[in-house]
């Protein structure tokens, strides 16, 4: 993300959706992309939820080629199974 770009969108979102103030991004920017096992997942979605304050992220699945429909199955079984009841505990 370019400098001036970041401190753009920094002074603008400066409240999570609580409106509590917070710091809009840790190190730059947040982790867009979550790759991995559930396990890896879970701890990669935790800091960006609560760095962000949302209640609800909006993810898209793919696998690894463009018609590798098992590939995206497996993966929406494993985190409906896996991950999901794990961020909602927290």
């Amino acid at each position: 993300m370019r400098p001036a770009v970041r401190d753009a969108l920094a002074k603008l979102d400066f409240r999570n959706i609580a409106g509590v103030p917070r710091p809009a991004f840790r190190d730059g920017a947040l982790p867009t992309n979550f790759v991995g096992s559930p396990d890896t997942v879970v701890k990669q979605i935790q800091p960006c939820r609560d760095a962000v304050g949302a209640g609800v992220i909006d993810l898209a699945f793919q696998g690894v080629a463009a018609d590798d429909l098992q590939g995206i199955l497996r993966a929406l079984e494993l985190f409906g199974k896996e991950v999901l009841p794990r961020i909602h505990e927290s």
